[in-house]
């Protein structure tokens, strides 16, 4: 069966020689594991659609029987090109994709959580950025992904707590910048990976 579909890719690492395993985050079908044969060659013409931060239109081989995809093509729409300029913007963008990576099984597609992890990196690529946007970004995920705190009081202000959830981001940005409320965040959010889903989130040590 061939399909195409849109997709941002989370993460990529070695197959063999020359392939890569590429986790792609497909409009329709969610999270995909994907082969991309010999795109690690010097030619390999797919290579720019299988690096992380990537946004494309992608066209699939599925085998019958098989839930292991096979890219056969596709083109791209953006590498956002001013985030990979920016090591801070960078980073945040891959701690996006780190984080909507582990809150999502395999094919269980959400469209909300993909438009919150496109929205959020055309917005890093426009030049928005500022420390509550992580923040905000992890909250919004976790809600998409059936985990959140949007209706609990954990002790922050509620203006702040409901900005973070729902508010624009230009409206996230402006936020006043508070290390008490960043740090009950982030211990927040690493006791939840660590204790709910036993995993670490990997990319906070170069943010």
């Amino acid at each position: 069966m061939i399909f195409c579909d849109y997709g941002i890719v989370l993460w990529r690492r070695p197959l063999r020689e020359n392939d890569r395993i590429v986790t792609v985050y497909t409009r329709e079908r969610g999270k995909l594991e994907v082969n991309f044969k010999s795109v690690r060659l010097p030619k390999g013409r797919l290579k720019a659609l299988s690096e992380p931060v990537s946004f494309g239109d992608y066209r699939f081989y599925l085998k019958s029987g098989s839930s292991f995809p096979v890219c056969t093509g596709g083109k791209t729409i953006s590498v956002f090109p001013r985030i990979r300029r920016d090591m801070d913007s960078m980073f945040t963008a891959l701690y996006f994709c780190e984080v909507v990576a582990k809150l999502t099984p395999a094919h269980s597609p959400s469209l909300a959580k993909y438009e919150l992890l496109l929205g959020a990196l055309r917005e890093l690529e426009a030049g928005g950025f500022s420390q509550w946007m992580r923040h905000a970004f992890v909250l919004r995920a976790m809600e998409s992904a059936g985990f959140g705190l949007k209706h609990t009081s954990v002790g922050l202000d509620s203006g702040l707590w409901e900005t973070l959830h729902d508010g624009p981001w230009p409206q996230v940005h402006a936020l006043k910048v508070s290390d008490e409320a960043m740090n009950y965040l982030e211990n927040l959010v690493k006791r939840f990976f660590e204790e709910q889903l036993g995993q670490r989130l990997k990319t906070l040590e170069f943010i």
